[in-house]
């Protein structure tokens, strides 16, 4: 969730109620509705804490209260985590670097940090791999990616100092299986796998979502303009149409005009095993939203882990809350906490 929206203002709150009424709920709404909708979100915010992007994302105005209720939102989401992930592991997960150490052979390319490398040992990674694509250590939402490409000329040296100025993380650019490109070329389309650790240490996988950018974007992020849509997590079949955060949906990709609904993941079986192995190599972060890709040659590789992932790409393109999922669970894994 983006940390500029939990912390704005009460006015700027408002403000953006108003503007999200008109844009999302109803067009040229009556001062009646405008009242009406304002006095439904300050019950979920006073009662059950609820934050607006809760209210907007979920479409709770359209929806009666016992269908709110199954929701995850922004303080169930708080409660899963610190449930869950211990804090000190958690900073493996935030800080790329020590991510990609820790998981260095399930992510399947060749990756340098800027910040402890020399200006030559930079260039030769762009020489070797060409095209690099650079990401701030600690970014999140897809912010701030960017691509680079050697041409083995006086650029290169130009290229690099950016590079090191920026302090960013670079990682080989991968060539992405057939299937996924076709949704769009421009990005390295992917997969968002959320899996949990319950009280038995059994891996459980929650929801699996596909993840396709838009043209000329670089990166399919949800919360940077690109469109998710869930996958049956017992035949790796996509089962909703996609959805953008505007909350346009798609059954074909806008671009590429790729079926999204109905579309069969490759190698699904396999992506759950390599899931698997992955939490379990963790198993003090019991929540944790795992991004992976397939390769051209069939490889599955790791992206990132995430363990305060957003419950909003799960919930989304269905609107079905998936609270009833996580509750039982949570509630046994209290139970081995009070021993």
């Amino acid at each position: 969730m983006d940390e500029e929206i939990l912390n704005e203002s009460i006015w700027d709150k408002f403000k953006r109620l108003f503007d999200d009424i008109d844009k999302y709920i109803v067009k040229n709404p009556s001062w009646w509705i405008i009242i009406k909708i304002t006095l439904d979100f300050l019950w979920e915010k006073l009662v059950y804490r609820n934050e607006l992007i809760d209210y907007i994302q979920y479409r709770f105005y359209f929806k009666k209260r016992v269908e709110r209720r199954r929701f995850i939102t922004r303080g169930r989401l708080v409660k899963i985590i610190r449930q869950c992930n211990s804090p000190e592991a958690r900073h493996v997960f935030d800080y790329k670097p020590l991510f990609h150490n820790k998981y260095k052979d399930l992510l399947g390319r060749d990756f340098l940090d800027a910040r402890e490398a020399s200006m030559e040992e930079v260039i030769a990674f762009l020489r070797l791999h060409k095209r690099v694509m650079g990401k701030k250590p600690d970014g999140m939402f897809g912010k701030g990616i960017c691509e680079f490409v050697a041409d083995n000329t006086n650029n290169d040296i130009k290229i690099a100092e950016d590079i090191m100025q920026k302090g960013l993380l670079l990682e080989e650019f991968l060539i992405q299986h057939e299937d996924l490109a076709k949704f769009n070329a421009s990005s390295t389309n992917s997969l968002r796998v959320v899996t949990f650790i319950t009280a038995n240490g059994e891996v459980k996988i929650m929801a699996a979502v596909l993840r396709v950018g838009r043209a000329g974007r670089i990166a399919d992020n949800f919360h940077h303009e690109g469109i998710a849509a869930l996958v049956s997590i017992e035949s790796g079949i996509v089962y909703t149409v996609g959805v953008d955060r505007s909350f346009n949906r798609y059954i074909l990709h806008p671009d590429s005009k790729k079926q999204i609904v109905g579309f069969r993941v490759p190698k699904w079986q396999e992506i759950i095993e390599f899931v698997k192995m992955a939490a379990e190599r963790q198993p003090d972060l019991r929540y944790v939203g795992w991004d992976l890709t397939i390769c051209s040659d069939g490889r599955i590789v790791l992206i990132e882990g995430n363990p305060g992932a957003d419950a909003d790409v799960t919930q989304i393109p269905d609107q079905m809350g998936k609270w009833p999922l996580y509750q039982p669970l949570l509630e046994e894994l209290k139970d081995i906490q009070r021993r």
